[in-house]
């Protein structure tokens, strides 16, 4: 079954074939280890209390504000003033109009004639898709008063998304090309008393490609932006759109004056190294002038260094460079949890006169990878290994800019804080220079990405290569900034046939090298990712990145069951890797959805039937198929997305944390929204209230943690289960002498304790031990719980883990199976079942006459007997018939019941299963019943089923969904099936059932049901 179509772009990049080079890349086994038990232990563990949603959100609230005063210090400026600062005039006020074709005579615009609307800068907008290759007009009138004589005027651009082409007063200053980059010009010669300002702007396609068309174009821009108060065209999946989306003003400054300043920290040899950037704006060298530089501290209170003076002998006309080594014996370092910040203070002087003035914020921090020991990869800041853990943001923290709302900037960064992250990934794009300033002062790291996704044009090669240097000056003095990537998920364009407009693997290979080489010559320091999330890999330098939606876009990167049990996809050779994206959808909060969203997204009544596809650009009505049931009400939709958010959250980060051996970097996608149902998959919405999945993750990010591991989540009473036992520690401390402690206990009393002793290496993952117990004895089924303590050498409690798990009455136990039922059973395979089941059940005889079951593995021996089970069937007798995978060139799951053909169909490996609750077969099971199933043979979570049923005339009792489905609902693939013939039913089952039935008690129960021959009134066709 074709899985792909009809999906929008982002999950068709997901689902799709990313062979890359195999001979270079490695799956990844689980850590090895020796099996060790904890012993019976004397001590308890304490009993971990569940809150309630609501007690966490209050208890977010009050941990905000905690953090709000203990980094509202850092962001202090206790520096003295400078004594020169330069003039600035805004621009903010402007006249808009998209081109018309009466704009070919250029004075139209000019001088103002035709249609326009007044708007306010930063100004962003569409439109997008087909349409979105535009130009359009921001025209400005101003006055500026007479230049002083040495002084010049500079109109600057901090940022134009996408070209931008400058006329002052019916002169073309000057264009730039690329949206993320200030820019600016020496307007003084086109200076007049009253002045006329028109910014041509210019929109393409960008070179990913428009979704559902062939369209793409030179535009440098992957798929996020800030985007803009429209629900159809600005809020969903970051569209491109275009306009002056940041500040505009005149500048004046002195002949000479200092553009940019970088400070180099050393604080393996206490100094710095500080690059000064001079621009003369003569034509004429200036001589013998002096550079003054100041090392003030920012936000605390300690003596600065300086004023040092450096003599220059001259500057030519235009950009000059100048560097000066600086002893620096005295520091404070930059680190997360105090963020101490330095200003570099640069004075221009000519004689004993201060001519210009610049300050630049930096913190002594070292940041760097190892790429010398095996495997390579490790990343150290301020010399202690160092893992990354944060999540991706798409807009949020940019329109906080655009809306000079610091206060929500600061709390947005906090928020990440709060739930133990360290950095963010700014995803697929350079954002405001405000941004990386509230990330110095707040402790927050950051990955800054060139905006490339999946492909780059061919011939804008070296406009990539210029963008990407632009990208590192833009950073590169922030400590918070500690790494770069290149592109997002770079894809084959031979298997897309794209080659004739973008570069081949070898060619985008070339770009790396030379983007690196662009961005060593700006900042020598910078460590460089190739690809965040590379689905045509190996890359030939640098750290390996995957993205990973297991359990979203089913399976992507590696599947379910092979990671819980400690996999990683595959890598290169000799090197670890980060994560850079992993994560799955969880719907608004209903509030928010009702209050925001246009009415037609929403029901009018609370308990309509409703479904979310509704919702613009949403995933969830797609993708929820293979991991939970469709809901029938907008809060039913709402609680089941959000449910599985929260269980994939954990999942997938515990399984992150358990390979810090190898997994240096982790960034969840993503953590706040910045619109309504903008891109679901945050854990935040756009109102700032977690979704319940913030909490689970901020659980797994605690720093130092006893995690507890398990295959099997279901089992039977007496069998003896083993949890393993992990010490994660993402933190440069060791703690010796450690205890855990882990009981065994219900809601109502313990059964037992464990513990055992360990210590706590510096930022690791190590399996620590097991816990063996054997399962007690429940009254049919029961959640069960081991609760696990970490425990310093002074008997501090550091971390607590709970491990729920439910247990089962034994088969013989089980209601159904009292039935007094003759069960037969045809063949091998069949009388493997019924022994596994404990059903009492003997070889199928025609001549012995009725039977109450029968059993049918094998379609041969069905054929045989076709007609004395059919008559068996047709007088009130259940049968059962399991059909196998379909296999290419073969009909032997074709079975030909009473004149209907009923055969299988491939189907996608999934997890979970939905089921036709109202059936008297499965009224005793719950909603989750049929998912996770555990596989002996593979000793791991394992798919339940990769077929389904086609036959006409089935009632699915079990079944998988359509990829898609329509405003109604999906149509349902049956994986078991019913079909009433006579006064009998057959029951027809292509569930992988070897290594499962045995070991799953839900599963063996609907068999046992079935077999036991529930009463089935009013099912059946």
């Amino acid at each position: 079954m074709e899985q792909t179509k009809h999906l929008d772009p982002f999950a068709e990049i997901a689902f799709r074939e990313h062979p890359g080079n195999k001979d270079e890349l490695r799956e990844i086994p689980p850590i090895p280890y020796e099996k060790s038990y904890f012993v019976q232990g004397s001590d308890t563990a304490k009993e971990i209390s569940v809150l309630s949603y609501d007690t966490l959100v209050s208890v977010f609230q009050h941990e905000l504000q905690l953090l709000r005063m203990k980094y509202r210090p850092y962001m202090r400026n206790l520096a003295p003033a400078a004594s020169l600062n330069r003039s600035l005039q805004p621009c903010s006020e402007f006249q808009f109009r998209y081109q018309t074709a009466e704009d070919a005579d250029f004075s139209q615009v000019l001088e103002g004639f035709g249609e326009w609307e007044t708007v306010t800068v930063p100004d962003f907008r569409g439109p997008t898709g087909e349409n979105g290759k535009w130009t359009a007009f921001y025209r400005n009138e101003f006055t500026y008063a007479s230049v002083p004589n040495g002084k010049r005027v500079y109109l600057v651009f901090k940022g134009v998304d996408y070209k931008a082409t400058v006329y002052l007063n019916r002169k073309c200053i000057g264009s730039h090309e690329g949206f993320f980059a200030p820019f600016e010009f020496d307007v003084t010669d086109a200076l007049q008393e009253n002045n006329i300002l028109v910014v041509e702007v210019h929109n393409d396609y960008p070179m990913m490609g428009v979704g559902g068309t062939k369209l793409d174009g030179d535009k440098m821009y992957a798929a996020t932006g800030p985007g803009w108060d429209d629900p159809y065209g600005g809020w969903n999946h970051c569209p491109p759109g275009a306009g002056i989306y940041n500040a505009v003003y005149l500048e004046q400054r002195n002949e000479l004056f200092i553009q940019d300043i970088f400070v180099r920290p050393n604080i393996d040899e206490a100094y710095v190294e500080v690059w000064i950037d001079a621009i003369n704006t003569t034509n004429q060298l200036m001589e013998n002038f002096e550079l003054q530089l100041e090392l003030i501290p920012k936000n605390f209170a300690e003596q600065k260094v300086g004023p040092i003076p450096f003599q220059v002998a001259y500057a030519g006309p235009g950009l000059n460079y100048f560097r000066y080594k600086v002893d620096f014996p005295s520091f404070r370092l930059w680190e997360p949890d105090t963020p101490f910040i330095y200003i570099a203070r640069v004075e221009v002087k000519q004689g004993s006169k201060c001519v210009d003035s610049r300050d630049r914020a930096f913190g002594m921090r070292k940041f760097h990878m190892d790429e010398q020991e095996a495997p390579k990869g490790t990343l150290y800041l301020n010399n202690q290994p160092i893992v990354l853990r944060g999540a991706n943001e798409m807009g949020h923290l940019q329109q906080c800019v655009m809306q000079n709302n610091f206060e929500q900037l600061i709390d947005d960064i906090l928020i990440a804080k709060a739930a133990h992250m360290n950095f963010y990934r700014i995803t697929q794009r350079p954002v405001q220079e405000e941004i990386y300033d509230y990330f110095d002062m707040l402790g927050m790291m950051h990955q800054c990405d060139l905006p490339t996704f999946g492909f780059i044009r061919r011939n804008q090669f070296v406009e990539g290569v210029r963008q990407a240097a632009e990208m590192e000056r833009l950073i590169r003095s922030h400590p918070s900034s500690v790494m770069v990537s290149l592109i997002n998920e770079p894809s084959r364009t031979e298997k897309r046939r794209k080659g004739h407009r973008h570069l081949h693997r070898n060619e985008l290979e070339a770009f790396f090298v030379a983007a690196r080489q662009a961005i060593y010559v700006e900042n020598p320091d910078r460590v460089v990712k190739n690809a965040d999330g590379d689905y045509n890999p190996p890359t030939r330098e640098g750290l390996p990145d995957f993205h990973c939606y297991t359990m979203w876009y089913t399976n992507n990167g590696i599947a379910l069951g092979k990671l819980h049990k400690g996999f990683l996809p595959p890598i290169r050779e000799g090197w670890k890797a980060g994560c850079g994206e992993y994560g799955t959808e969880g719907l608004d909060n209903a509030q928010l959805m009702m209050s925001r969203y246009p009415k037609e997204w929403v029901p009018q009544n609370a308990n309509d039937r409703w479904m979310p596809n509704k919702i613009k650009g949403a995933q969830t009505f797609n993708m929820h198929g293979d991991w939970y049931p469709e809901q029938q009400t907008m809060q039913d939709w709402i609680q089941a997305s959000q449910a599985h958010q929260s269980l994939a959250t954990q999942l997938m980060t515990d399984a992150w944390r358990r390979r810090t051996d190898l997994v240096v970097s982790t960034a969840i996608h993503l953590l706040i929204d910045a619109w309504p149902a903008g891109w679901m998959k945050a854990l935040v919405g756009v109102d700032r209230i977690p979704k319940p999945a913030y909490f689970t993750y901020k659980q797994c990010l605690e720093p130092v943690r006893v995690h507890l591991r398990c295959d099997r989540w279901k089992v039977y009473e007496g069998e003896t289960m083993e949890i393993e036992a992990w010490l994660l520690n993402d933190t440069a401390k060791y703690y010796d002498n450690c205890r855990i402690i882990a009981t065994l206990r219900d809601d109502k009393k313990d059964y037992g304790s464990y513990e055992m002793s360990g210590r706590v290496q510096q930022t690791s993952s190590r399996y620590a031990g097991t816990v063996r117990f054997s399962v007690p004895s429940v009254e049919d089924r029961q959640v069960l719980y081991l609760d696990a303590c970490l425990m310093d050498d002074q008997g501090s409690v550091l971390n607590s883990e709970r491990f729920a798990f439910e247990a089962f009455a034994n088969r013989k136990r089980f209601p159904q199976q009292a039935k007094n039922t003759k069960t037969a059973f045809m063949d091998t395979e069949s009388e493997l079942l019924c022994s596994l089941l404990e059903i009492d059940a003997k070889s199928y005889d025609r001549s012995e006459g009725n039977v109450d079951s029968i059993v049918v593995a094998n379609k041969e021996a069905f054929v045989r007997n076709r007609a004395s089970i059919l008559e068996n069937v047709r007088h009130g007798a259940t049968a059962m018939f399991i059909l196998g995978r379909p296999v290419s060139g073969s009909d032997s799951t074709v079975w030909d019941v009473d004149g209907t053909e009923v055969k299988t169909a491939k189907l996608k490996e999934t997890y979970t299963l939905a089921t036709l609750a109202e059936d008297p077969c499965l009224q005793l099971t719950k909603p989750d019943d049929f998912s996770y199933f555990y596989h002996l043979k593979t000793d791991r979570i394992d798919f339940i089923a990769n077929c389904h049923l086609i036959g006409e005339g089935l009632q699915p009792l079990v079944f998988a969904y359509h990829p898609q489905g329509d405003p109604t609902g999906k149509g349902k693939l049956p994986v078991v099936g019913v079909k009433t013939l006579g006064k009998g039913q057959i029951y027809f089952v292509c569930l992988p059932l070897s290594g499962r039935v045995g070991f799953n008690p839900t599963l063996d129960r609907f068999l046992i049901s079935i077999l036991a021959g529930a009463e089935r009134e009013g099912v059946g066709v």
